[in-house]
């Protein structure tokens, strides 16, 4: 039984509605209704009566609502408590990201953060998905965000997936790449390739050109652009191309790694101090990160 599970469960029978639940907590209904089961088990109690997509309080259900009501007004006035103290003590958080999820999203995130945690400084900068375990090694920002090629055993950083990414191989619609029913190795390295470049000293084979002609970039949204405007193909994470493969812009390549999937992770300093404001940001990217 946590704080998440009570929240989950007293929006619910205040709403009476798991949809409309979900909506005032920001979250998909899937984590919400397993949030409740989650909570039924540990009590081993039906704290619900459910017909249909209607969910009314069972008896013991209406048993402990004024407790769990009276955990979350203790839970809020000790945070605000803590808040109004923390407000003297100003703190500043360096976070690295890729683009491999759509520049809006991380605007939405940077003005939540700082509505929400008013006291802490956030600095969100923008670098290559091969550089960011190597930035949060050398404690050259504090967190990092993004596709990891690295998988790499440092004991100076903690690798926390967050959820699955696909990966596309993909060329211009009109490039003669996207007519051909099937790719051979020897057709795609005879074609400009757009690449990941990133100044980490160690090698990736993950993101060595496969192409003999090649161009590298250090963001996924310059990549994109090379790949529509000069007939290059290149690999891109699909929420930054959804729209372009909709629009019949992009066209994914007929090849055997046409399709991957790689791990979205977050990178910190092994032994980090916890900060409720990145726990936040984890849900976040976590929760889009599964509905997507």
């Amino acid at each position: 039984m946590n704080l998440s599970q009570i929240e989950a469960f007293c929006t619910v029978a205040n709403t009476g509605s798991v949809s409309e639940a979900a909506r005032q907590l920001e979250c998909n209904r899937t984590k919400l209704s397993m949030a409740i089961k989650a909570l039924e088990m540990d009590l081993n109690v039906k704290l619900f009566i459910r017909t249909g997509n209607n969910l009314t309080l069972s008896e013991v259900g209406k048993a402990v609502y004024k407790d769990f009501e009276s955990i979350l007004i203790t839970t809020s006035r000790v945070r605000r408590i803590c808040s109004q103290v923390s407000d003297e003590f100003a703190s500043e958080i360096w976070i690295a990201r890729d683009d491999a999820l759509p520049d809006l999203l991380w605007q939405e995130f940077a003005h939540s953060l700082s509505k929400q945690f008013p006291s802490t400084s956030f600095n969100i900068i923008l670098a290559s998905s091969g550089d960011l375990a190597n930035l949060v090694a050398t404690q050259q920002v504090d967190f990092a965000f993004g596709v990891d090629y690295e998988h790499i055993d440092d004991a100076r950083i903690v690798r926390q997936p967050l959820g699955k990414i696909r990966m596309m191989s993909v060329c211009s619609s009109t490039h003669p790449l996207s007519k051909l029913q099937r790719v051979t190795d020897e057709e795609l390295r005879k074609s400009m390739q757009a690449v990941m470049a990133y100044l980490n000293e160690q090698d990736n084979a993950s993101l060595e050109p496969f192409s003999r002609r090649y161009i590298g970039f250090s963001s996924f949204e310059y990549m994109l652009n090379t790949i529509l405007t000069e007939s290059a193909w290149g690999v891109l994470p699909e929420p930054l191309i959804r729209h372009h493969l909709r629009e019949q812009r992009l066209s994914v390549i007929r090849h055997t790694y046409g399709l991957t999937q790689e791990d979205f992770c977050m990178f910190s300093v092994a032994e980090g101090t916890d900060s409720p404001a990145i726990d936040w940001l984890v849900d976040k990217v976590s929760d889009y990160l599964f509905d997507f």
